[in-house]
């Protein structure tokens, strides 16, 4: 028996139609989640062809607001950064939900959402772990890359794994060609999703231009990404210890004709301890069905 439901796409990190990252987002909320197989779920974010569909599902606990599967074309996802905001706009809207904080349900646990009024929907990391790697393997992503770094590269796995790599200013990131295919190549030998590539806004406080290679899942350049600007703002923390909340502006996309704007945080507690903040805001383009 085909089912019915609710289907949205949803454009994150802008408030400019076809000028972000788009995700995917069904809404299961009202059939059980046994009713679908996860073949048919792949099947469709086979179908779609972006680079994440997502799957709103009720949640486990009722505390939560619902469960997030994530999927890309090639395999499921235990979390993604824009997918996350993404799917919580199209929940508000799916639900006319007015909160101002969201529990998701994903595959690395409970991830939290602020939603302010100016409509930006940030999500709180709970996993930044810095892994060890391979630095030999540093030098050939950063020869492939074409560019000389100022800091160590550092891994970061915050669901996906990001080697994060620091350039000396903003335009070296953005005029940065890298051998995808090599790229992609190494990604994979390597197990991570791909790479980040950031540098510095010249006479701009805390404001950068970041890109993602992402290889691993086979995607040449992801326009914006949510757990890229993650990872790396989690690699500025590592390398400039800040110790006081500093607020980072990020854009991206701009060599793949998009416009993305990612406002991130690092929070120090009292106790001097970092969280790490990703968001920004969405615009839904397509609304309406989809049979499954």
């Amino acid at each position: 028996m085909s089912l019915k439901v609710p289907f949205k796409q949803v454009d994150v990190f802008t408030n400019k139609p076809f000028k972000g990252n788009p995700v995917a987002v069904v809404s299961c909320l009202d059939i059980s989640e046994d009713e679908i197989t996860t073949e048919q779920l792949q099947n469709i974010a086979i179908w779609t062809n972006i680079s994440e569909t997502t799957f709103l599902f009720k949640p486990k606990d009722p505390s939560h607001d619902y469960k997030l599967r994530i999927f890309a074309p090639t395999n499921e996802l235990p979390f993604a950064g824009h997918p996350t905001v993404g799917s919580c706009k199209a929940f508000m809207e799916f639900t006319g939900a007015k909160k101002s904080k969201i529990y998701q349900e994903c595959g690395v646990g409970v991830v939290e959402l602020s939603i302010k009024d100016d409509e930006v929907i940030s999500f709180e990391a709970n996993q930044t772990i810095v892994e060890d790697f391979n630095k030999e393997h540093a030098r050939s992503f950063e020869n492939v890359l074409g560019v000389q770094t100022i800091t160590e590269p550092k891994l970061l796995n915050v669901g996906p794994k990001w080697l994060v790599y620091l350039v000396d200013n903003s335009d070296i990131a953005y005029n940065t060609d890298p051998n995808y295919g090599n790229l992609a190549s190494l990604c994979k030998e390597n197990n991570y999703t791909g790479i980040i590539l950031g540098g510095k806004k010249v006479n701009k406080e805390n404001e950068y231009e970041i890109r993602a290679f992402a290889g691993g899942v086979n995607v040449d350049e992801d326009p914006v990404c949510g757990s890229g600007a993650l990872s790396f703002i989690r690699y500025l923390n590592e390398v400039y210890k800040y110790s006081s909340t500093t607020p980072i502006k990020i854009t991206q996309g701009g060599r793949v004709n998009r416009d993305g704007r990612i406002e991130a945080l690092i929070k120090i507690n009292a106790e001097g301890q970092p969280s790490y903040h990703v968001g920004g805001q969405a615009v839904t383009v397509v609304d309406g069905h989809i049979i499954l």
